[in-house]
């Protein structure tokens, strides 16, 4: 049985800057490998890459649809972040290498209007499994 990763915590005044001073996005911080989400100005919340266990693309239908990639950690509240975030490009180009699949989250748009979708992108394989 390995030794399981510890998360770095990341530097407490970057995090009082960001929630002070930047805006609202999402973004991928490389140097504690942390998805960095804002859906509020003073509302901040960081997921550990490591702690993912599937990214799955979905829709809702609202007045268009939009849509959002839900990051499922075991123990922990799904984060969810949509397209519509400041940084998503940015940001699903930053993480296509930590998630292979990722960068295919348009497919969780359906061809029918007013029809909900979802897609698993990436899967944590289980220990001895391929990556998937």
């Amino acid at each position: 049985m390995g030794n399981p990763v510890v998360p770095v915590r990341r530097p407490l005044l970057r995090r009082w800057r960001e929630r002070l001073v930047e805006g609202v996005g999402v973004r991928f911080d490389a140097d504690t490998r942390c998805i960095v989400h804002r859906p509020a100005r003073l509302h901040v919340r960081e997921l550990s890459v490591e702690r993912v266990t599937r990214v799955e693309a979905g829709n809702r239908d609202i007045a268009y649809d939009r849509v959002f990639l839900f990051f499922h950690a075991e123990g922990e509240e799904t984060l969810v972040v949509s397209e519509l975030d400041k940084g998503f490009d940015a940001f699903v180009r930053d993480l296509r290498d930590v998630f292979p699949g990722i960068e295919a989250w348009q497919r969780a748009v359906p061809s029918v209007a007013f029809q909900l979708t979802a897609v698993d992108l990436w899967t944590r394989a289980a220990p001895g499994e391929p990556a998937g």
